[in-house]
């Protein structure tokens, strides 16, 4: 395997693991400015399907960095 492919193999994964962290980041200030709640009454509909979205994007981001991790690791053997 030659240098360069070695070199954008990496690129990628370093691509990869900062947009999976640029995404959970963003996530955490989602989260970290959410108005204080002082009379909550129940769910309603659109919180519940936020917190569906929400749970989809943590996991894609989880995922994303846990196949750049191994990637990167694979990498290493080849």
């Amino acid at each position: 395997m030659s240098t360069s492919s070695l070199s954008d193999r990496g690129a990628r994964v370093v691509a990869t693991m900062s947009a999976a962290l640029c995404a959970a980041g963003l996530l955490l200030l989602g989260w970290l400015r959410a108005e204080h709640v002082t009379d909550d009454r129940g769910s309603d509909s659109s919180e519940k399907a936020f917190m569906v979205i929400l749970a989809i994007a943590l996991g894609g981001a989880v995922s994303a960095a846990a196949v750049a991790f191994v990637a990167s690791k694979t990498a290493l053997f080849q």
